[in-house]
């Protein structure tokens, strides 16, 4: 008798699971993977988050030391606007020579809003120079030039309060595009460039028309 038991016993065992059990099984599969699934997507959303607000973050130091470091040295700094093509913002100042009797340094900064992009090149203040390759500082910029306040450069002239000319970078860099809402990184500085005064060359606008009268570093490069 027990070796018959045995036998039908192992015979139920062999059966295996019944389709109602199989479906419950499986549908406690499908509710593990998808809480897992959900919990692997936050978590990917969250690290890229994080990257990219390390990145914007990363990309305003850089240019925030490039401008600090730079400008504080420069000895005539053009009044900001857009480059003849219209698809451009640009601001360019001279940098006095690092030894007595030296080459002074031109540096010329844009942003290219179709690009995303805050770009810079240089070269020395000589006749026929050699134009350095535009280097390309910061992307993902999200400024917006249909607004004023988020023009990327805007120059202070020299005047009876101020001895110094002083350049305003404001940036917004973070992903996405133009008025996103997403977190990125922000800087809003202000640079005084120490060797100008009011009778600096670039700091004349005669006719109010918000270009000086009178630009350095320009000639034969402009504003493409």
């Amino acid at each position: 008798m027990k070796t018959m038991q045995r036998l039908i016993d192992r015979e139920h065992a062999d059966r295996g699971m019944t389709l109602v059990e199989l479906l419950v099984a499986m549908g406690i599969l499908t509710f593990i993977f998808v809480v897992f699934m959900g919990a692997v997507t936050v978590m990917t959303k969250d690290t890229a988050r994080v990257a990219a607000v390390g990145d914007a973050g990363d990309a305003t130091r850089r240019v925030f030391q490039r401008f600090d470091k730079q400008v504080r040295y420069a000895n005539a700094i053009n009044l900001a606007g857009m480059g003849t093509a219209g698809t451009a913002y640009y601001v360019e100042y001279r940098v006095t020579p690092k030894v007595p009797g030296g080459d002074a340094t031109c540096y010329q900064w844009r942003y290219v809003p179709g690009k995303g992009q805050l770009q810079q090149r240089e070269w020395l203040d000589v006749s026929s120079p050699a134009v350095s390759d535009w280097l390309v500082v910061a992307k993902d910029v999200r400024n917006s030039l249909g607004v004023s306040g988020q023009y990327p450069f805007v120059v202070h002239r020299s005047d009876s309060t101020y001895i110094s000319q002083r350049l305003d970078v404001v940036l917004d860099v973070g992903p996405g595009g133009i008025d996103d809402t997403r977190v990125g990184a922000e800087l809003d500085a202000t640079f005084v460039a120490r060797n100008t005064n009011r009778s600096t060359q670039t700091n004349l606008d005669a006719n109010a028309d918000g270009v000086s009268d009178t630009p350095v570093c320009t000639e034969g490069i402009g504003r493409p």
